[in-house]
């Protein structure tokens, strides 16, 4: 996504691109979703209006940052459904993995929920690219009568988002976020008797 929109730059504009992301990957999960943009401008060797010329918004620039990570994600689901054999153990695993991405990165939780002012147009894509990944793994548990036919990739993107932001405002670590989810998973999971 970020990428598809630095093709068709200059060389140089490009190159400053993809240092500001760079950049504002390590600086926003070091110091979060607020972190001074003239600090990002500066440690990427640019001034700020060259920031602001690529990435009009802190939310611009947080969704860019974001939507690497959004594709990453949906790439390890496709891998996961199509190596695994154990559909529920595929979808845990990938679930424990987006909790732990939203843990280290903060502000990405505003993508997923589209707290973020901006390109509205890149957060639902994000949003969409993540619900076809949890469906690509939540359909192949249901199949497999793992996981109850009435949980779906909206309602999972939620709870996950939830735990990990009741988590993090109870200063918990990232043991008891995954306990968290394992407790979740546990009331996703199917029952004969229902």
């Amino acid at each position: 996504m970020a990428a598809d929109r630095a093709r068709g730059l200059r060389s140089d504009a490009q190159r400053n691109a993809e240092r500001l992301l760079e950049v504002a990957t390590h600086v926003f999960a070091e110091q979060g979703p607020e972190a001074p943009v003239s600090e990002i401008a500066r440690a990427a060797g640019v001034g700020t209006a060259t920031l602001y010329r690529r990435f009009p918004t802190r939310q611009a620039l947080l969704a860019a940052v974001y939507a690497g990570h959004v594709q990453a994600l949906a790439a390890r689901a496709d891998e996961l459904a199509v190596s695994s054999e154990d559909p529920l153990r595929a979808l845990v695993g990938w679930l424990h993995e987006f909790a732990g991405l939203l843990t280290e990165h903060r502000g990405m939780k505003g993508l997923i929920t589209g707290r973020y002012e901006g390109d509205a147009e890149l957060f639902r894509s994000c949003r969409r690219s993540l619900s076809l990944a949890v469906d690509s793994l939540l359909r192949p548990a249901q199949q497999a009568r793992a996981i109850r036919p009435d949980v779906d990739a909206e309602r999972t993107l939620t709870l996950i988002n939830a735990v990990v932001l009741a988590a993090g405002q109870a200063g918990n670590n990232q043991d008891e976020t995954n306990h968290l989810i394992d407790l979740v998973i546990s009331g996703f999971r199917y029952d004969d008797r229902n």
